[in-house]
């Protein structure tokens, strides 16, 4: 018995709770005199006799003489106040910030993995050109695919080409 009457509460809750958004409806009689619903106002082919309910107006501000003139010389005294950025013009200059911080950390870490890439080229460069200056055998594989030592003539050639290389990259 107690459990019909919470069950019979509770449903009748839901229902006035469900029939609240009707309050801010409109309704009119159609060309046909059927009842339409709707929360949006009827179009203007409808003629006002047919409309049978709108949505309450917000009642009207009572306006004294005096005050509305003291307002109306305020807001020609004053300037309006410039309103801020709104909250999606601060997200997208977030958004932007953002984004701009994020390329430069990108540009910053690839001038850092290239400029660590040319100073493991210089000194592989500059241990060559020690192993070639040093007189090591020095040795090459050929278009043939067979390894070649290189002879005085050669590598006189190659420590040449080797310092270029080390004066243009290495500075």
């Amino acid at each position: 018995m107690n459990s019909s009457r919470v069950l019979l509460a509770a449903l009748a809750s839901a229902l006035v709770l469900w029939s609240l958004p009707v309050l801010g409806q409109w309704a009119w009689r159609d060309a046909a005199g059927r009842m339409v619903y709707a929360d949006q106002p009827p179009p203007k082919s409808v003629p006002a006799k047919d409309i049978v309910k709108q949505p309450a107006a917000p009642a009207p501000r009572r306006i004294d003489a005096p005050d509305a003139a003291a307002d109306a010389a305020k807001a020609t005294l004053q300037p309006k106040p410039s309103q801020g950025p709104s909250t999606a013009d601060r997200e997208i200059a977030a958004r932007l910030q953002q984004q701009k911080l994020a390329e430069a950390q990108k540009k910053a870490a690839d001038e850092e993995a290239q400029q660590a890439r040319a100073f493991d080229n210089c000194e592989r460069l500059r241990g060559y050109q020690r192993a070639l200056d040093g007189g090591f055998r020095v040795a090459r594989i050929n278009s043939d695919g067979k390894q070649e030592l290189l002879d005085d003539a050669s590598r006189a050639a190659e420590s040449e080409r080797t310092r270029n290389e080390i004066e243009q990259q290495c500075r």
